[in-house]
């Protein structure tokens, strides 16, 4: 069987404004009996969450196990004796922690480790609590360093930049759990087999996650941040959009 691993924010989407033929292309690939599995960086929603919102932006019925986030590879990263976990994020990241049995905190004193995803209420305390914590010892992680996202109105701050100035206020370095990174890839690998192709719009973390399996085909899309100019020979293909990608992954093609 033929897997797609296939990013969202700037591949299927931007905001919740569906990227031309994507629907088109989606409904292809199923027909085709190509097993799709997103996987995506945005760690603000849950699975379920995710999967409806695919749902109502392309009309495409997506079941929520064909979802994975970076939230939910922080929390592999994690077990229910690690500690109270300080969060900065949003639901996706909370619900995470809950399906994992991981206790939280909001007390910097008492956290065994700090999970840093995007977070679009952000405050000054909750920065500067994320920094006490691992200053005085909580382990650092990052749901993605991803800097920027596209939206639907251009590119916005990602989680990244909010890693950033943890790093920057505590003096430490996160582990970081989503693409390209090997807690993300432990849960792609779970979910697929040996013939995959890995689609997406970013050089850093979709292409560079598929570099690091043996046997993985990559497509960069065109829609998103990466441009052809900077993509040199890391992807298999440089496409100008999903639909172009999924003509390309029916068609069998050996990479260039």
């Amino acid at each position: 069987m033929t897997d797609v691993v296939c990013d969202l924010d700037g591949v299927i989407y931007r905001g919740d404004t569906q990227i031309d033929g994507a629907a088109e292309g989606l409904r292809e690939l199923l027909a085709a009996g190509v097993n799709i599995l997103f996987v995506t960086n945005n760690s603000t929603r849950p699975p379920h969450e995710v999967a409806e919102k695919i749902r109502t932006v392309t009309g495409v019925d997506v079941e929520e196990d064909q979802i994975v986030t970076s939230s939910q590879a922080a929390a592999s990263l994690l077990s229910p004796d690690s500690g109270p976990v300080l969060l900065v994020g949003e639901r996706g990241l909370e619900e995470a922690m809950i399906a994992s049995d991981v206790e939280t905190t909001t007390t910097p004193g008492e956290a065994g480790s700090v999970v840093v995803g995007l977070c679009r209420d952000l405050s000054y305390g909750l920065l500067a609590d994320a920094a006490d914590a691992i200053r005085q010892g909580a382990r650092f992680i990052a749901t993605n360093t991803d800097p920027t996202f596209p939206t639907a109105t251009g590119l916005a701050p990602g989680a990244g930049s909010i890693v950033a100035s943890i790093a920057t206020t505590s003096g430490k370095e996160p582990e970081v759990a989503g693409k390209p990174h090997s807690a993300m890839r432990s849960l792609v690998r779970a979910k697929v087999g040996s013939n995959v192709w890995v689609i997406g719009d970013r050089l850093d973390t979709d292409i560079r996650m598929a570099s690091f399996e043996t046997g993985w085909r990559s497509i960069l899309v065109l829609t998103g941040v990466s441009s052809a100019s900077e993509a040199g020979d890391r992807p298999d293909y440089v496409l100008a959009d999903f639909k172009a990608a999924v003509n390309v992954v029916l068609d069998g093609r050996q990479p260039r």
